[in-house]
C-alpha cells in the first residue's frame, strides 16, 4: 500500500473477520481525499498476524468506537505526516541498519519483489499494489533477483541434459527445430 492509504485507513475499513482491508481512502500531505487512482480503490489481503495486530490496537483505542476514526493517529489523535514519519523514524531506522536510500516507495518495490519471490503472480502484484497498468508494477516496482535466476537456469539445464530422467513429459516438449504454432 501507498503510505497515503496506510494513514487513510478508518477503522470501517477494516474487516478482521476475513482478514481484508478495503483501500478508500488516502491522507496526503493534511487533507484526507481518494486513493490515487480508480484501481487504487481495491481490498487486500492481510497476514493474520497484522489483523490481530490491528483487532488489538482497536481495542485499546478509547476513540476508535464510532467505526469513523483513521487507524494510525498521534498521542493527540491527530493525523500523522507521512513526511515526518519519513524523516524522524524510517530514515534514522534505515541509516541504523545500513540503508540509508530506504523510503515508503523502497518499501513498495521491496513488497513487490518478494511478492513474486513468494509465488505471487505479476498480476496478482499489481492489484494489491493499486496499479492501474501492469507495465507499472513490472518496469518500476519489481527488481531481478539473482539466486532465483540461478534456480531457474539450474532447473533448465537439468531438463534439457537429463530431460526423461527429470520429468516423464519432456518428451512432448517442443525440440529446439520444431517451429512452435
Amino acid at each position: 500500500m501507498r503510505i497515503g492509504e496506510i494513514l487513510g485507513l478508518s477503522w470501517k475499513s477494516l474487516d478482521s473477520a476475513s482478514g481484508q482491508l478495503r483501500v478508500e481512502q488516502a491522507f496526503y500531505r493534511g487533507t484526507l481525499g481518494t486513493p490515487k487512482t480508480k484501481r487504487s480503490r481495491r481490498t487486500v489481503p492481510l497476514p493474520q498476524s497484522l489483523a490481530l495486530a490491528l483487532t488489538r490496537l482497536k481495542a485499546q483505542r478509547r476513540t476508535a468506537n464510532s467505526g469513523d476514526d483513521l487507524v494510525f493517529l498521534t498521542r493527540n489523535a491527530t493525523p500523522y505526516s507521512d513526511t515526518n514519519l519519513l524523516h524522524k523514524h524510517l530514515k534514522p531506522a534505515g541509516r541504523k541498519l545500513g540503508i540509508p536510500w530506504l523510503s515508503w516507495h523502497a518499501l513498495r518495490r521491496t513488497h513487490a519483489t518478494l511478492f513474486q519471490v513468494a509465488g505471487g503472480s505479476l498480476r496478482d502484484a499489481q492489484a494489491q499494489l493499486g496499479h492501474s497498468k501492469m507495465s507499472t508494477t513490472l518496469e518500476i516496482y519489481t527488481l531481478p533477483i539473482p539466486a532465483n535466476q540461478r534456480a531457474v537456469v539450474e532447473t533448465l539445464s537439468r531438463m534439457v541434459t537429463n530431460g526423461d530422467e527429470f520429468d516423464p513429459f519432456a518428451r512432448d516438449l517442443p525440440k529446439p527445430v520444431q517451429q512452435l504454432q
